[in-house]
């Protein structure tokens, strides 16, 4: 097994060369949450397990949690695994032209305690406020730290491979490196070619997902509320808001309805235009898939092939073994902010922006001591700064996490392509002088 605490771009080799000496139990040639954690669930039993993924490591899995899923054994499991990743988050969900029974309802907040909850909100009298519970996710980064688990605890797990099957009946197959010029092929053996079935149910729904600048507004809660009966939600992020909106085409007058309605509920100085959306992306949801859907999946194949049973498979998700999860013990999110800000006082010499490491301890999760340590390290030949703490994320990224390329770096930190200077990216310059000096 190649040294796990090095899944760098430099160990690649070591990787492939070590997959050829061993028959594989099992092998996937996709990746995604359910395979990553399958993979870590198999080798902790004491299968072997290698997933050969086609391009560098990116998840269709849905950010939210809805109100409906977040008491799943299984969700209430992982996220205890994984809190910094799996965030629970309080909405307001505002629901107009409702009768005065269903202020009676589970949830309800009486109106003269509205103010309580959320000063700022400006509430028609015909509307009803409910609280609600959901989880958001840092999909991408839920995915890579389940991967870096799979690999410490011994899964071979690539990303950038080109694969050719042989022959099923022969359970070969051969693989190469796409990063590589020579482009090596290496013949790898299997008991089980597993892949997930594609879901059947065609969901030709989408929705728009709005990167919105804050503007300084604070808000405690997060917010749900309708726009001609399409339900939108505004989700609390460090440095922006994500506008999720159901069923919305793209377009600039049904964007300023979304923003208009926002402007209503809001009294504050401040109004919302489209000028301060960062970025928009169309999400096909026939081609995202639920954190309760993904662990269903992973249940149905722990099942059939390790003879795992439905109450053994929670029970062995709450115990495994995640890496970057260092909190002592602290998983509420009340408790991880005291955390974050502990850690951050231990950084702030180094002259970063407070918000800057919050981003980082919500990516990195306590990964973020090496990263600090590192920060002190160059801080001499540095100084302090955003350019200091640009460079650690860069070597953090090449050194852990198997970036191969500029692109992967960016798309690691932000997977829409569009970051701001909270994100602590890299000049590419920079990203191309410090991969061409690798040795390969």
């Amino acid at each position: 097994m190649v040294d796990s605490a090095a899944f760098s771009l430099t160990n690649r080799k070591k990787f492939l060369e070590l997959s050829t000496q061993s028959e594989f139990d099992f092998v996937f040639l996709d990746l995604d949450i359910k395979e990553a954690l399958f993979a870590l669930l198999a080798v902790r039993m004491g299968f072997s397990c290698a997933i050969f993924a086609p391009k560098d490591f990116t998840s269709k899995l849905h950010p939210i949690v809805n109100v409906k899923d977040v008491d799943e054994k299984s969700i209430q499991a992982l996220r205890n695994r994984i809190p910094h990743l799996i965030l629970p988050d309080e909405y307001l969900s505002i629901e107009a032209n409702k009768s005065r029974i269903s202020g009676l309802l589970k949830g309800a907040i009486k109106r003269k305690d509205i103010a309580k909850y959320e000063n700022i909100l400006n509430i028609d009298e015909t509307c009803n406020v409910f609280l609600e519970k959901e989880f958001k996710i840092s999909s991408n980064r839920l995915l890579i730290t389940l991967i870096k688990s799979a690999v410490k605890a011994g899964a071979t797990i690539l990303n950038h491979i080109h694969t050719d099957i042989i022959t099923t009946s022969n359970n070969s197959l051969t693989v190469s490196d796409k990063t590589y010029v020579n482009n090596l092929q290496y013949s790898i053996d299997f008991k089980h070619l597993l892949n997930y079935e594609t879901n059947q149910q065609v969901n030709n729904n989408k929705e728009l997902h709005l990167k919105l600048d804050k503007k300084g507004l604070f808000l405690k809660r997060s917010l749900k509320f309708s726009v001609n009966n399409e339900l939108v939600r505004l989700v609390r992020y460090q440095d922006h808001f994500l506008l999720v909106c159901e069923n919305i085409v793209d377009n600039d007058v049904k964007l300023q309805l979304i923003l208009d309605e926002l402007n209503s509920i809001l009294d504050w100085d401040n109004k919302y235009s489209l000028n301060d959306i960062l970025s928009k992306e169309i999400v096909e949801l026939a081609q995202t898939n639920t954190l309760k859907g993904e662990l269903l999946d992973v249940e149905k194949f722990a099942k059939k092939y390790m003879d795992v049973s439905s109450a053994n498979f929670i029970d062995r998700v709450k115990h495994l073994p995640v890496v970057d999860t260092n909190f002592e013990s602290r998983i509420e999110i009340q408790e991880l902010i005291e955390f974050a800000d502990f850690r951050f006082d231990e950084a702030k010499q180094t002259g970063i922006n407070p918000i800057a490491f919050k981003n980082l301890f919500y990516r990195y999760g306590s990964a973020t001591d090496d990263l600090t340590e590192k920060a002190y390290d160059l801080h001499g030949e540095l100084g302090p700064g955003a350019e200091l703490w640009q460079t650690v994320q860069l070597w953090y990224l090449i050194h852990n996490e198997m970036i191969c390329d500029s692109k992967d770096y960016l798309t690691r930190i932000c997977p829409n392509g569009k970051g701001s200077d909270f994100d602590l990216i890299a000049d590419f310059q920079m990203v191309d002088d410090y991969f061409a000096k690798m040795i390969l």
